[in-house]
């Protein structure tokens, strides 16, 4: 990939971030550039992150990640709906 295409994928409000800390066992998603948000605790360890003004949520933090897969059923019900498209280049494959 093209320098100038990795600088766009960078640059977009869209794009979703997937960041694991292994030291902390928190996996944080976000929607866009990390930034300073305000957060709702859903549970004790799911931490919901909405944009400051617009208060659309823009990303989760699962705490204790690892525990959650640990089990046999590992499924994790979160309250909200995802849409999935594609930008950049990547766009002309649908």
């Amino acid at each position: 990939m093209e320098q100038s295409q990795k600088d766009q994928m960078n640059n977009n409000q869209d794009e979703l971030k997937i960041v694991y800390d292994r030291e902390a066992d928190v996996l944080y998603v976000t929607r866009g550039r990390p930034e300073h948000t305000d957060y709702v605790e859903y549970t004790d360890d799911v931490i919901l992150r909405f944009h400051p003004e617009t208060k659309q949520l823009i990303g989760f933090t699962l705490v204790d990640f690892s525990q959650h897969f640990d089990k046999k059923d590992s499924d994790i019900a979160l309250p909200f709906g995802v849409d999935f498209h594609l930008y950049g280049e990547l766009s002309n494959l649908n």
